[in-house]
């Protein structure tokens, strides 16, 4: 089953009045030149550790274990802020200033094919993979269709959502429990096999729910071409959403006292997505947006799945250009 999908223009949000409460230090972060707010902004700091602006731009201080924290956004200058240095509760970022490539429009109508490839989903979630917030899952989609242009149309990612609920006496059952994250895509060229430099332009946010078996992303008016060696489309965990889809900034992991101390372990949420292993050679790698290094790594499902090639396999629709 479909389920509606959301693009946001962040220049249309609104700007909110920071709200200060009993355990909270809200923070706006904004466009240095419009003063609108930043919606999804990677805030890093301390070991892996981070959180994401809200669709308002907006953050909790209190989440913030560090004394100093990274931002870093598509379309501004990264900076770095000491806590100690924010005033009236804002942070302001630069926009980059980028050369637009000269955009030539013509009346006339090109010839034109549709392919389709299948998304993988074995509709099995103890070989599915569940997203930990904050991390990302880039993977390659082939050009196989033609030496010709082509246009990716749209792309289908498998979900599978169904859980074991053990609540039962006599036997378990697969149910839908209710759940909302929210995902952010992103595209890379496909540097000898590995995703390369990010080629996203604009910011392309999408819903999932306990109702998604599968999104079908419309990407034509993103005008998106296909490379002959083919491109990476990465899905990023920003997090929880609450029930009008909004982000919820939530830490990455969960805080557990141990005789050792504390220990932290990431939080993998839903979705799950169906890992194959038709393949025989990697074509899906994952990272931390929240690491510093942010090196990609080989994907793979588990410890146990380590020795086998691992793969989440997504669906295309792609426009083949005659002309």
């Amino acid at each position: 089953m479909n389920s509606k999908y959301f693009i946001l223009s962040l220049c249309f949000l609104l700007k909110l009045s920071p709200i200060i409460g009993q355990n909270e230090t809200i923070i706006t972060v904004s466009d240095e030149l419009t003063a609108l707010p930043i919606a999804y902004v990677n805030i890093s700091f301390g070991d892996k550790d981070g959180i994401y602006t809200d669709n308002n731009g907006q953050f909790n201080l209190r989440l913030i274990a560090s004394d100093s924290m990274q931002l870093s956004a598509l379309g501004y200058e990264t900076k770095i802020v000491f806590v100690d240095s924010i005033k009236e509760q804002l942070i302001v970022l630069n926009p980059v200033t980028t050369q637009l490539e000269e955009v030539v429009l013509s009346d006339k109508k090109r010839k034109f094919k549709t392919e389709k490839t299948k998304p993988i989903n074995d509709k099995d979630f103890l070989n599915s993979y569940r997203n930990p917030i904050g991390s990302e899952i880039a993977c390659l989609i082939e050009n196989n269709f033609s030496d010709n242009e082509v246009q990716i149309k749209s792309i289908i990612i498998p979900s599978y959502n169904k859980t074991m609920d053990f609540s039962g006496k006599k036997k378990q059952v697969l149910k839908r429990h209710p759940f909302a994250t929210l995902y952010s895509i992103s595209f890379y060229t496909n540097e000898n096999g590995l995703p390369g430099k990010e080629i996203t332009t604009e910011s392309i946010v999408i819903l999932f729910n306990e109702k998604t078996d599968k999104l079908n992303i419309d990407l034509e008016q993103h005008q998106i071409y296909l490379p002959k060696n083919g491109l990476y489309l990465a899905l990023l965990n920003l997090g929880p959403a609450d029930a009008e889809g909004n982000l919820i900034p939530t830490s990455p992991f969960y805080e557990k006292e141990t005789k050792e101390g504390l220990y932290k372990f990431p939080k993998h949420i839903k979705p799950y997505f169906p890992v194959n292993y038709s393949k025989n050679t990697n074509s899906t790698y994952r990272r931390s947006r929240f690491d510093n290094d942010k090196t990609w790594t080989v994907f793979y499902l588990n410890e146990g799945k380590k020795d086998r090639i691992n793969n989440i396999t997504l669906g295309t629709e792609v426009k083949i250009y005659e002309d």
